[in-house]
């Protein structure tokens, strides 16, 4: 076998090869400027939401409930893949090397990401916890200190062999970050104090002394749910061939999917139906941007600003919403339905009209009671859709058409 440290760079090198094609493709499809545009309107109404914000806003309670959830969540990216459950096991002794720089990697990508969020809320952070950027540095050392605890102990939870003493352990790690978080947010050197002892105590009682060999059934699961998790983003974008699809059972949206008139032109449209409110993600995709743009409609209170906040969402949903076209080009079966070309775009179109429809219908009884901010939400988001499903989208299945 090659030295361990130089498997892990190749297997990360090659992650990343396939990584930065795909984020390539989703910076090309317009995604990102329209997060840009998001990040500049945002940006606007930030100060206005700190002044609207009741002074009695619990802010230390907001922090300490979402960085709970961010130091437990997360995992030590391994890299590994479903082969090495047979040749590298029997090498188990000889990757320390391997694991360490695993371990080094994903304290330095966690750490990224709770950076990231405190960037975000900086201004909510400076006006109602701390005025000064020294606490804030100092707080995101804490913070990072304890993801670095998170995840050797999350490491090793993997050796656990029963997933019940998975759980226990997550929860008891759960109740510690929350202990810690809130000492961090209101600064407490008592409490501070407290909890490092409390952490250390933990670590020598309850998760170093687990012995059991490492799960590598259990590491391999979680690296192949985490790079699914990243194909599965990508696959909103462009199209995604080695990606296994997963489809869920909503039998409470069984309505939407009557049965459809029996002639050849309804096959797709059931088809991209199903696909839609079954497979991948694009129900949840929809759904979420919906319920950010109600939000962002909700507190924007210029009749412009809920025009260009409806656009916005509606835009980024269609981007979304494109993939669907590919849905079913893998899959020979469908290839060999005799129905003509014609009746995939009309499918096609057929859905997102309706999508495009009921999301308006909820921006517009978000800009309530406004009747300007209900006229231009509703504005905003229709004449997005109108050009998405006039122009935009028929240019895109062109595009699928030819490749």
């Amino acid at each position: 076998m090659r030295d361990a440290a130089s498997l892990w760079s190749s297997r990360v090198r090659e992650y990343w090869t396939l990584a930065v094609k795909y984020l390539r493709l989703i910076a090309n499809s317009g995604f990102v400027f329209t997060l840009y545009l998001l990040f500049l309107f945002g940006s606007i109404y930030y100060g206005e939401f700190l002044e609207w914000l009741p002074e009695a806003f619990p802010a230390v309670l907001f922090f300490t409930l979402l960085f709970t959830l961010l130091l437990t969540r997360g995992r030590v990216r391994t890299f590994l893949k479903e082969a090495d459950l047979v040749f590298l096991l029997p090498m188990e002794s000889r990757m320390k090397s391997y694991f360490r720089a695993s371990f080094r990697y994903s304290w330095m990508m966690e750490t990224f990401w709770l950076f990231l969020a405190m960037f975000v809320l900086l201004p909510l952070f400076l006006d109602r916890i701390a005025g000064d950027f020294g606490t804030f540095m100092l707080v995101l050392g804490s913070l990072s200190l304890l993801k670095l605890w998170n995840l050797a102990a999350g490491f090793q939870e993997m050796r656990l062999p029963d997933d019940r003493q998975v759980t226990l352990h997550k929860a008891g790690r759960l109740l510690l970050n929350g202990a810690a978080a809130w000492a961090v947010f209101s600064q407490s050197l008592v409490l501070s104090a407290a909890a490092a002892a409390v952490f250390a105590a933990a670590w020598f009682a309850w998760f170093r002394p687990i012995r059991y060999p490492l799960a590598w059934g259990r590491l391999i699961a979680v690296e192949m749910n985490t790079v699914r998790m990243f194909f599965r983003i990508a696959n909103n974008f462009t199209d995604v061939p080695h990606l296994k699809q997963h489809v869920k059972r909503r039998n409470w949206l069984q309505f939407v999917l009557r049965r459809p008139p029996f002639r050849p032109g309804s096959v797709y449209r059931y088809l991209f139906g199903r696909a839609f409110l079954r497979a991948g993600d694009y129900l949840g995709i929809y759904a979420r941007l919906t319920f950010i743009g109600i939000l962002f409609v909700t507190a924007v209170e210029p009749w412009w600003g809920s025009a260009v906040a409806a656009a916005l969402f509606a835009f980024m949903t269609l981007l979304q919403l494109e993939t669907l076209h590919r849905h079913f080009d893998t899959m020979d079966m469908v290839s060999l339905y005799p129905v003509p070309p014609e009746g995939k775009d009309a499918g096609m179109q057929y859905w997102m009209l309706r999508a495009g429809i009921v999301q308006t219908l909820f921006f517009l009884a978000a800009a309530l009671p406004s009747w300007e901010n209900m006229t231009a939400a509703a504005a905003g988001a229709g004449i997005i859709y109108l050009y998405g499903i006039q122009k935009r989208l028929p240019e895109v299945m062109k595009r699928n058409k030819k490749s």
